[in-house]
């Protein structure tokens, strides 16, 4: 995964850094790329990735550009990335969007 340019690794399990995961054509898998949390006045934005990101939601001025690559021992399972932009600035109104590939 890289986020703003910078790679890091997506987790599984946010809870867990140390676990990996394979994925399997007949399986579905729902990956959790976010998580928004509001608490009285405040709200943070986490990335579950390995190098945990916090940000606050009050200082997210401008949208995070998010690609998602998935690996295999043989090399990049995808040609190019799947690209998102992550934007809002409140825990209820972030979202993710799709971004068109070049």
């Amino acid at each position: 995964m890289s986020i703003n340019g910078e790679p890091d690794y997506l987790l599984w399990d946010p809870k867990s850094t140390n676990e990996a995961k394979d994925l399997l054509p007949e399986e579905e898998v729902q990956l959790h790329v976010w998580q928004a949390v509001g608490m009285s006045e405040n709200a943070w934005f986490y990335l579950n990735i390995r190098n945990k990101a916090q940000v606050d939601l009050k200082t997210l001025t401008d949208p995070i550009t998010v690609e998602i690559s998935f690996l295999s021992e043989d090399g990049l399972l995808n040609k190019k990335p799947y690209r998102y932009k992550i934007s809002g600035n409140s825990w209820d109104t972030v979202k993710m969007a799709s971004l068109a590939v070049d």
